[in-house]
């Protein structure tokens, strides 16, 4: 799917790729509706890494898209595929990790994001009775803040349950 959605981005004829794998072609057009609402990919597919220098903890990972909207605002993507919707109570972990690629796509590229989008893409291929949807979990400018303060708080514990001194042995991050 991520595949998919950065040859859509770059122009290319994803209908190739479609051919291919036909079974994502369902999570693709569910998906299409929200693509209107992009005006210009800032970052896609980009390695990130997070630094508390106070404490030498940190963290990384790869998000999928940092993005111009239509609106104007800035905002970072999370592409997911399900066999179902998730329930509210499933989607604390999506959230968390837009609060921690955000804080990291802002200390790394200097890319201030004012909003995040974890669009899922949700059929089950097994269910003969599934349908389609599109779950979509939005944080504005606040509730993304409030999940890079959970976000720190949660890897500040995990460096004192874990690490000796609370301290990572060695991490590096790379500006490039």
């Amino acid at each position: 799917m991520h595949g998919i959605l950065e040859d859509w981005f770059n122009g290319e004829d994803i209908e190739h790729h479609l051919e291919k794998a036909l079974e994502w072609a369902i999570y693709f057009q569910t998906v299409e509706p929200f693509l209107e609402h992009i005006a210009e990919p800032v970052l896609v597919e980009s390695a990130v890494a997070w630094w508390d220098e106070a404490h030498a903890i940190g963290y990384s990972g790869t998000l999928d898209m940092v993005a111009k909207m239509a609106s104007g605002t800035t905002a970072l993507i999370d592409w997911k595929t399900s066999f179902k919707e998730k329930p509210d109570y499933q989607l604390a972990d999506y959230k968390r990790q837009l609060g921690a690629y955000s804080m990291a796509a802002s200390q790394m590229y200097g890319q201030e994001i004012d909003e995040a989008w974890c669009v899922i893409s949700c059929f089950d291929p097994e269910n003969e009775k599934s349908e389609a949807l599109l779950q979509l979990v939005h944080l504005d400018g606040f509730e993304l803040v409030a999940q890079q303060r959970i976000m720190a708080d949660t890897v500040k514990r995990y460096f004192n349950e874990h690490y000796p001194g609370a301290r990572a042995f060695a991490l590096t991050m790379d500006r490039g």
